[in-house]
């Protein structure tokens, strides 16, 4: 499967969304884009198709910090997830950094645990508490207390 990985632009709102359905959130993503706070890459195939995305956050960190990987789930298993892993920690370099950050909530998603120590990140926290605001599918705005673990990963 051929596809390219790329900057996301505001005409891809649309296509995002079939992504991941939360268009509040997208719009501020791209708006932080504009202000160079994070970087949001899209892997899009026939430059017409957005496969997944995923989010540089560079804003409040001292750190980058991985975050908001999503691959349509029939495009799932491709390397798609672990190369738009690896064109953000590319990115974090050209921009300085020596070490990327990546929060992950071990009990839900052990698939993301099993793939961000596959590419080099080691755990650097025990699991802990976190509540935080998350939107369902259709948009709509929830709290939740959830597990997390901290990984880094030295880009040198």
């Amino acid at each position: 499967m051929e596809y390219s990985i790329r900057l996301a632009e505001k005409e891809d709102i649309k296509d995002l969304l079939d992504v991941r359905n939360n268009e509040d959130l997208l719009i501020t993503y791209l708006n932080q884009q504009e202000n160079k706070e994070v970087y949001l890459l899209v892997a899009e195939m026939d430059r017409s198709i957005i496969l997944g995305f995923g989010l540089l956050k560079l804003k409040g960190n001292l750190y980058p910090k991985l975050s908001d990987l999503y691959v349509n789930e029939k495009y799932r298993g491709h390397g798609i997830g672990s190369n738009l892993i690896r064109q953000r920690e590319k990115m974090a370099s050209k921009l300085g950094y020596s070490e990327i950050f990546v929060s992950v909530d071990p009990i839900e998603n052990p698939k993301m645990i099993k793939l961000i120590t596959k590419l080099g990140y080691k755990q650097i926290t025990e699991p802990y508490s976190k509540t935080a605001r998350f939107h369902n599918e259709d948009g709509i705005a929830y709290e939740k207390t959830y597990t997390r673990i901290d990984l880094k990963k030295s880009l040198n």
